[in-house]
């Protein structure tokens, strides 16, 4: 598998920063709750290295997840999980209902999830397209809900565009509600070229 390099990598990180930073102000917004980012971590992953740590995550928990494709300059996609806690909790949130009210996700919580789900991307994908100056555009989302086999969910979404993928994975923590969500951002290996041009471009003025 090929790795990437230390200049390949912090391109990624310092995209990654800026995207999440946006993210978590969107989604204080959203849920009018005080929100916490972790440091983006960036890594070259197979797709068996995601799906598996994906089922790790679902092993003792039932799973949320939301796919957008990703397409323009580079093409990948992004993937949010949230553990079954975590999505009761936002939905009651985004229908300004007390944490604990919803029990189980139904259709209007899958719609409300979906609806932030693309906010979130489209502020990510927005202040990265600034920043690096290139055009990533977003597709129509998919969810799953209470995913057993979350892997199958991944491999058919993301199964048919890599092998590998260049993932710059952050998470948002709530404080007040113990809930989270991670956020995958999935490149593919060709977008390490483009995304590096960008950044020197950048840096040179």
């Amino acid at each position: 598998m090929t790795e990437l390099d230390e200049m390949a990598k912090g391109a990624f990180q310092e995209a990654g920063n800026i995207g999440m930073g946006h993210l978590a102000t969107s989604l204080s917004k959203m849920v009018n709750r005080d929100v916490k980012i972790d440091i983006p971590v960036v890594e070259m992953l197979t797709l068996d290295e995601i799906i598996a740590r994906s089922n790790e995550e679902g092993k003792n928990k039932s799973v949320v997840g939301i796919h957008l494709h990703m397409s323009g300059d580079v093409d990948g996609g992004t993937l949010i999980l949230f553990p079954k806690f975590s999505a009761l909790s936002f939905s009651d949130l985004l229908m300004k209902k007390s944490i604990g009210t919803t029990t189980k996700i139904e259709e209007q919580q899958i719609r409300k999830l979906r609806e932030m789900g693309v906010n979130l991307c489209s502020s990510y994908m927005r202040v990265v397209n600034e920043f690096l100056g290139i055009n990533l555009k977003i597709g129509d989302p998919s969810i799953e809900v209470n995913m057993e086999g979350v892997g199958d969910f991944i491999s058919a979404e993301i199964g048919n565009l890599a092998d590998q993928f260049v993932v710059v994975k952050g998470e948002c923590r709530l404080p007040s509600t113990n809930s989270k969500n991670e956020f995958n951002m999935l490149f593919e290996p060709g977008a390490t070229d483009i995304i590096m041009a960008a950044i020197m471009k950048k840096m040179m003025g």
